[in-house]
């Protein structure tokens, strides 16, 4: 991969990571509930679910959704529920269960798979990455080293924009003087997951 494409694809990839969507928006969402440091779980998660879809991408390329895309319907579908399992769990909040939550208790595992769950089930990530990756691989070049130096630039700038979007759910959580408040920025989150889960749905039912 060439220093030029290098330079084109690190601001290409960070554009898109910073953009609103579903991943970013569980980071909020889970850095206004439970905090940054738990929120890590989910992160390491989503992580290794962006390094299976862009290794599944680069190495099959168009074969792979062409295959069966039954299965790709599926997992969105299930990804597209659970998020807006989570949403309703939010929504139905009241400062009484907040103030009752033992969040310390969430096993680590459950964070990581439903970050893990969210990446491969999120058809944008599939989508960008089918029509982004030709322009920016080489058939001049060895793909081993294109796919080592691209997958490090995309998880590192994915961990760094959830990170941002993850500190800010915390920041807002940290000027809410009472529950009443977390209760409503909780609505506020539950009701973005609920678009980002329509969209996963859209695509598994269209």
């Amino acid at each position: 991969m060439s220093p030029d494409l290098i330079l084109l694809f690190i601001p290409t990839i960070a554009s898109i990571s910073f953009t609103p969507g579903l991943c970013m928006t569980l980071a909020f969402t889970l850095g206004l509930s439970i905090g940054y440091q738990r929120t890590l779980w989910m992160m390491l998660g989503e992580l290794i679910g962006v390094a299976t879809v862009f290794t599944a991408t680069f190495w099959s390329l168009s074969w792979l959704l062409s295959q069966d895309p039954i299965y790709f319907q599926i997992i969105s579908f299930v990804g597209g529920v659970y998020l807006l399992y989570l949403a309703f769990q939010l929504f139905r909040e009241t400062p009484e269960t907040i103030k009752n939550r033992d969040l310390e208790n969430t096993h680590p595992m459950a964070l990581a798979l439903l970050g893990y769950v969210t990446a491969v089930s999120n058809p944008k990530g599939w989508a960008f990455l089918m029509a982004l990756l030709p322009g920016f691989v080489s058939t001049d070049t060895e793909l081993l080293s294109q796919f080592m130096i691209m997958m490090g630039i995309m998880l590192t700038t994915e961990f760094i924009s959830m990170s941002v979007y993850a500190t800010g759910g915390q920041w807002l959580a940290s000027r809410l003087s009472n529950s009443r408040g977390i209760v409503n920025a909780n609505r506020v989150a539950a009701t973005m997951l609920t678009l980002a889960a329509l969209w996963v749905l859209s695509g598994a039912l269209g």
